[in-house]
């Protein structure tokens, strides 16, 4: 059954709340799962036993910063990628988190199109060996190409996609960001309706403003329903800043089921 994760960057973040009171805030009012961006510059311990103490899980990190990613269609970065990759899976194994997001980068100036998606695949492939041995996943997201991510070297679901089925790792799949995919043009169910089991996160947002369901255009209700049909039954992550009390965003999420 589906249920739904809190980014905990952008939510509970009401009277300046540290990291793992946010955590607290977030079990209080419902939420069984959170997430985060970077780990790095966190107290981990500290997060550690917020989570053990609530119940909480930590279920996606990110290998590295979305500012300062390496592009995965240069070979030349493909030793930096992999070093950051074993550093965020040696931080997931202490918080027990099972989720890596990373993403591709961007296209490189001077290397041939499908030589750049040869070389992504090719070091996915090497690093969803390595964390594959401890249980991890490496969650790879597309981001929207016209506000964030131009130049991207994977820049809808249906490249995404292709290049997972490159890499065929079971561990290696896609992070579905539906807020993205919707600025993107990528109409209900488009290109995923028979990729479900290469989904292993959604994260999602409402359209205008990447606030809480609710508060735009999207008939967020429409689109769970969807996605449980065809057969998706993990987090649903609410990557969103919201407009209203951060409290107040499980319960809503969860009437919309």
């Amino acid at each position: 059954m589906i249920d739904f994760s809190a980014c905990i960057e952008l939510m509970f973040l009401e009277d300046e709340r540290l990291l793992d009171d946010r955590v607290r805030a977030a079990a209080d009012s419902g939420f069984r799962a959170v997430e985060i961006w970077e780990w790095w510059d966190k107290d981990l311990p500290r997060l550690a036993r917020a989570l053990e103490a609530t119940g909480t899980r930590l279920i996606t990190l990110c290998v590295e910063s979305w500012r300062d990613k390496c592009d995965l269609g240069d070979p030349s970065s493909h030793d930096e990628f992999l070093t950051r990759v074993r550093a965020a899976a040696d931080a997931a194994r202490k918080l027990n988190t099972p989720g890596l997001v990373v993403l591709a980068g961007d296209f490189v100036p001077g290397i041939e199109p499908a030589a750049q998606l040869r070389n992504a695949a090719e070091v996915l492939a090497r690093a969803g060996e390595e964390t594959g041995e401890s249980g991890l996943e490496l969650l790879v997201e597309v981001v929207n190409r016209a506000y964030e991510e131009p130049h991207a070297l994977i820049s809808d679901s249906r490249s995404a996609l292709s290049l997972l089925r490159a890499v065929d790792l079971p561990n290696v799949r896609f992070l579905y960001d539906r807020y993205h995919a919707i600025l993107n043009g990528e109409p209900l169910g488009a290109e995923i309706q028979d990729a479900i089991p290469l989904i292993g996160h959604v994260q999602a947002a409402d359209i205008p403003g990447r606030h809480e369901f609710g508060t735009g255009t999207i008939d967020w209700a429409t689109e769970l329903a969807w996605l449980h049909k065809a057969g998706y039954d993990g987090y649903v992550g609410i990557e969103a800043t919201p407009l209203g009390d951060s409290g107040q965003v499980y319960a809503a999420a969860r009437a919309l089921l």
